[in-house]
């Protein structure tokens, strides 16, 4: 399309001179949001709509001020409703569909003035109709506010709209788009009054493990500051006066969401660009599309002193997309990581965000909290426990008795033993299921069921991201093989119950315990005192709060047993019955395989398979060798025994037969976990079977001359009777 006549009156055309631009407003790779176009993008039921400029070239003119662009465009919108679509044919067409239609793609050119902050670019591109019609797209672009140097104020805005006539196919609705710069970014909001800010409040006294900011921008710490469930006060029933969007009387957001837009490093200070989210719903996947009513942009700084990451927050202020601006930078936020988990505290993330005008401004809202559920996603924990009920723990559980058989062993704390998923039944009616494993072990956190991942706790740049993993050292045990030890347990419902005194029927669709007590490794019995997480309301995030009334036990069978190994438990409310937060007792049970026992069924499969592969081997050389030798005196075949040689082919053949599956190919859904990688057993299953049906061949050879040769020599009836 001819610059002129689109972009002439908003940007001057000139000639591009050889040499490229250094100093430019774009980065190499910018990303921002769009809506609109939906004749050639489909947007869906959940939105995520993405805009991405890749600049390709910028070159000087011989005006100071003005640069020629060359740059791509492409918008992508992710679609998660393919499963409202009907099956077969129609579902395949949907998606192929669906794909084409999730991104589009231009090549545009034109100039940038960097006095005006103008860019205007015309180009071509390639797209999809509702109908899956491939089109071609003429189209005209142009961004508003693009400077060299920007700051938290700056937002670049611009459209994207069709050069078609209305009429034609290849025509399409303008599209708006915004984008937070990142090319020569200016840090203006860590002042020493804002700073000042953040030393106020208990939450700031407590120890944090040291970190580096860099590690928001990579995973997997990125991936578990997306979904933190929040927490308001219990006075608040709706969003006014209790989140930033003071304009907003809906219902409280369930979770807010994190993500690094930049992390760099200013004036020797580790510095980021946050993007803040809040969403209406518990599930993170679900309004993902660009609302800045209900968005945050700020600028943090890792404080070194405090252990704490410190952001200055501000609003995205609306009258349009086009007109989208900054401003009201009046909000909070810090988060931490604690180095000391508690029974009450087991969150490997806890955060804060506020307000810093009074209780009679405008915008003034009530200190939300914020803390993550699920630990094993951060990659980070922390590195001492502290027990603070120890005294109930020993009150409600029975003094350990002594022990009779003391031959009987029992799985050691620090073993993965230790941790088992368990099938949870009340009154004799399977009701969920879950799992248990240990937090701490003496006052050191367990490591067994940490990922293998995690980020280092170092402040140093170069460091941000390593696969370190905090090791404990061996825990010392107390008097009489006892050891300290806490526990996370999670339970999930099957169904829901409409009896009040039922766990069920108190929290969510999920159950969250913490529990601390006694293991006795001589008598392998776990009793514990426990604290739930209690959900007031379900529909509502309120301020956290624990029932720790209840009374968790474990029973976990010998190492050495030899048949129903399981472990039997029990959770059980310490309450009276005509409390509120009384529930029934639950009954815990889970099957024991021991990692010692598991060793040993392998070595034993290894010796059976070495078994019936030397056997196996040897019937065939020895059949072998038979049919050699009535080759060579072929007279011998009638004086054996046809019954004989029925019953040896069975033999070989039944086997066959029942693991026929095996032969042809493995079933990956039968594989056992305790296995972990079964391929060296999977070769030698084949090969068994192989070699048996070798066996079976050559016994069949035999068979049939054998059988061949009775039959001619019929005039010998003596050898039949025989």
């Amino acid at each position: 399309p001819s610059y002129q006549d689109h972009c002439g009156s908003i940007v001057p055309e000139s000639t591009p001179n050889e040499n490229t631009h250094n100093s430019s407003p774009f980065d190499d790779h910018q990303r921002g949001y769009f809506t609109g176009g939906d004749s050639i993008i489909d947007g869906g039921t959940s939105l995520n709509q993405y805009f991405d400029l890749q600049p390709m070239y910028i070159r000087a003119t011989k005006f100071s001020d003005l640069f020629n662009v060359e740059a791509t465009v492409s918008l992508t919108s992710s679609i998660s409703d393919y499963w409202n679509s009907s099956h077969g044919d129609s579902l395949r067409y949907e998606r192929k569909r669906r794909y084409r239609r999730n991104h589009v793609y231009f090549k545009l050119e034109g100039f940038w003035s960097e006095s005006s902050g103008k860019a205007c670019m015309v180009g071509k591109g390639n797209g999809y109709s509702k109908t899956g019609k491939h089109l071609n797209l003429d189209a005209v672009f142009k961004l508003d506010k693009v400077f060299s140097a920007s700051n938290i104020t700056s937002l670049v805005n611009g459209s994207l709209e069709s050069l078609s006539s209305p009429k034609d196919e290849s025509y399409f609705e303008p599209i708006s788009v915004v984008m937070f710069p990142k090319a020569n970014y200016k840090y203006t909001l860590n002042s020493t009054e804002v700073t000042n800010e953040f030393s106020s409040g208990s939450d700031a006294m407590k120890g944090g493990l040291s970190l580096n900011s860099l590690s928001f921008c990579s995973r997997p710490l990125s991936r578990a500051i997306r979904r933190l469930p929040l927490e308001f006060s219990p006075e608040c029933n709706s969003s006014k006066n209790c989140t930033p969007f003071s304009e907003n009387s809906g219902p409280l957001p369930f979770l807010v969401s994190l993500k690094g837009i930049e992390c760099s490093i200013s004036n020797n200070k580790h510095r980021l660009r946050i993007l803040v989210r809040f969403l209406n719903t518990s599930n993170y996947w679900i309004s993902q599309s660009f609302n800045p009513k209900t968005m945050l942009v700020g600028e943090g700084w890792w404080d070194e002193k405090k252990n704490m990451l410190c952001v200055v927050a501000c609003h995205i202020i609306e009258s349009s997309l086009a007109g989208t601006h900054v401003g009201d930078c009046s909000i909070r936020l810090r988060l931490r990581f604690p180095s000391t988990w508690s029974i009450n505290s087991t969150s490997s993330i806890v955060g804060q965000i506020w307000s810093n005008k009074s209780t009679n401004d405008s915008g003034y809202f009530k200190k939300i909290t914020f803390r993550n559920e699920d630990d094993g996603s951060v990659g980070i924990q922390a590195t001492k426990y502290e027990y603070s009920l120890l005294d109930r723990a020993k009150k409600s559980c029975p003094a350990p008795k002594p022990v009779k058989n003391k031959e009987k062993r029992y799985p050691d704390a620090n073993s993965y033993d230790m941790r088992f998923d368990m099938a949870v039944r009340e009154s004799n009616k399977r009701v969920a299921w879950g799992y248990s494993s240990p937090l701490a072990v003496g006052g050191e956190i367990s490591t067994i069921d940490q990922i293998s991942s995690s980020i280092t706790v170092d402040s140093t740049f170069d460091q941000n991201v390593s696969s370190s993993i905090v090791e404990a050292p061996e825990v010392v045990l107390n008097s009489g093989g006892l050891f300290n030890i806490s526990y996370k347990i999670l339970l999930w419902y099957n169904s829901t119950s409409n009896d009040k005194n039922s766990l069920l029927n108190q929290s969510s669709w999920s159950v969250r315990i913490s529990a601390e007590g006694i293991y006795d490794s001589g008598a392998g019995s776990l009793c514990m005192v426990g604290c739930r997480d209690i959900h007031l309301n379900s529909l509502k995030p309120t301020a956290h709060s624990v029932d720790c009334e209840i009374v968790v036990k474990f029973q976990l069978p010998p190492l050495d047993e030899r048949s129903g190994i399981y472990i039997k438990g029990s959770i059980e409310s310490t309450r009276k019955k005509s409390d509120s937060l009384y529930f029934k007792p639950l009954e815990l049970s889970s099957a024991a395989f021991y990692t010692e026992a598991a060793e040993k069924l392998v070595w034993r499969m290894d010796m059976e398979t070495i078994m019936v592969l030397i056997s196996t081997t040897l019937a065939s050389v020895f059949v072998g060798l038979q049919l050699y030798h009535v080759k060579r005196h072929p007279n011998v075949l009638p004086l054996l025994s046809l019954v004989m040689m029925a019953m040896l082919t069975l033999g070989y053949m039944i086997p066959l037969v029942l693991n026929f599956e095996a032969l042809i190919a493995q079933n990956p859904n039968n594989k056992n976990f305790v296995f972990g990688n079964v391929v060296w057993l999977e070769v030698n299953e084949i090969a068994v079977r192989l070699i048996t049906m070798v066996a079976f061949l050559l016994q069949f050879r035999l068979l049939q001359l054998t059988w061949s040769s009775r039959k001619s020599d019929e005039s010998n009836k003596g050898l039949w009777i025989a």
